[in-house]
């Protein structure tokens, strides 16, 4: 009985572990709201949703050509948006700090707890002094840094809650072996992530807009569509303006929904069929998969309208939160505290 006592964590220990698991649940939730807000904030800063659509979004202008339409840089902003997404992130930063400090508080329960810790702050300093500095549309790098930051928080805390709350199934030989297609299946997505993004930092999705793509993408050159230093031109309105260049990357970005939408596709009729632990995560990553391609054809038919497209991004956040614990679900051998 006193062994027994001994070895059972004190009320004061139950307290902080609830309490740590409280925070990690709730950044977990701020962060995801943040992600979506600021898609919001960024497309709707673009021009999409505009009124007189697409003439306030960005200029088509083919090699050696006239601008198609005159647009205006800056659209207005819905203040409620900004607001929200301003005290969100600020709520957001508080708890990441506490985390922190719980963190460090229970390292020697365990030290892969702390270094996720210490990158969540990391990431919420970059990103709140990116933000600071370099507000300019004009520098993709900046927004696209913003949305992988956001993602990357995204995933780490979901993937600290899981393995605070969750339990992984037993190993199995099919497990095993599938695990390192779901490692793959976490890179094809995010390498999709990352082109999305790069799409919208560069204003390029009004570019091809008919189904399956657009003529001319061919003549734009690699090394400026994915310049990671580039800067966006514009007209001397103040337009953005896009041409091959950016038709090219728009569409490297559907080739490769397309080689994302076969894999992952793929990966949940194989995760699915390793039986019943495994089969809801699976069914659940081919149902955001297919909303997702249906997100995606529905944008271009119906013109990109704002609503669609911030739903997509948060698609995207779904997919990858259900890839996350696909990981954890599979692991690769035993599992640490």
């Amino acid at each position: 009985m006193n062994l027994i006592a001994i070895a059972s964590p004190s009320p004061t220990t139950r307290r902080g572990s609830s309490l740590f698991i409280l925070l990690v649940s709730a950044s977990t939730l701020l962060v995801f709201v943040v992600v979506v807000l600021s898609a919001y904030l960024r497309l709707a800063g673009s021009g999409l949703g505009c009124e007189n659509w697409p003439a306030c979004y960005a200029v088509f202008k083919p090699e050696g050509g006239a601008w198609q339409d005159i647009a205006a840089l800056r659209v207005p902003i819905p203040a409620w948006a900004t607001l929200t997404h301003r005290l969100v992130a600020t709520v957001l930063g508080v708890f990441i700090f506490g985390i922190t400090i719980m963190a460090i508080a229970r390292r020697r329960e365990s030290t892969t707890h702390v270094l996720i810790a210490l990158i969540l702050l990391g990431l919420t300093i970059f990103l709140s002094v990116l933000g600071y500095i370099t507000p300019s549309p004009l520098l993709p790098w900046v927004t696209l840094s913003n949305l992988l930051g956001g993602m990357a928080m995204l995933a780490l805390l979901w993937w600290l809650g899981q393995r605070l709350t969750g339990t992984a199934p037993g190993m199995t030989d099919a497990s095993v072996r599938l695990r390192p297609w779901v490692r793959l299946g976490l890179v094809v997505l995010l390498l999709q992530i990352t082109l999305g993004g790069w799409v919208s930092a560069n204003y390029a999705a009004a570019v091809c807009p008919a189904l399956p793509g657009c003529e001319g993408w061919l003549t734009g050159s690699p090394g400026n569509s994915f310049n990671p230093a580039r800067t966006l031109g514009v007209t001397p309105q103040g337009a953005v303006i896009a041409d091959e260049n950016t038709q090219l990357l728009h569409m490297v970005h559907r080739l490769g929904a397309v080689a994302a939408f076969l894999y992952l596709g793929w990966l949940g009729w194989r995760v699915a069929r390793l039986g019943k632990p495994w089969r809801t995560t699976a069914i659940v990553l081919l149902v955001f998969l297919l909303l997702q391609v249906l997100l995606g054809i529905a944008m271009v038919a119906l013109r990109l309208p704002l609503s669609l497209v911030t739903t997509h991004n948060a698609m995207a956040a779904l997919l990858l939160l259900t890839l996350v614990n696909l990981n954890h679900l599979l692991p690769s051998g035993a599992r640490s505290a």
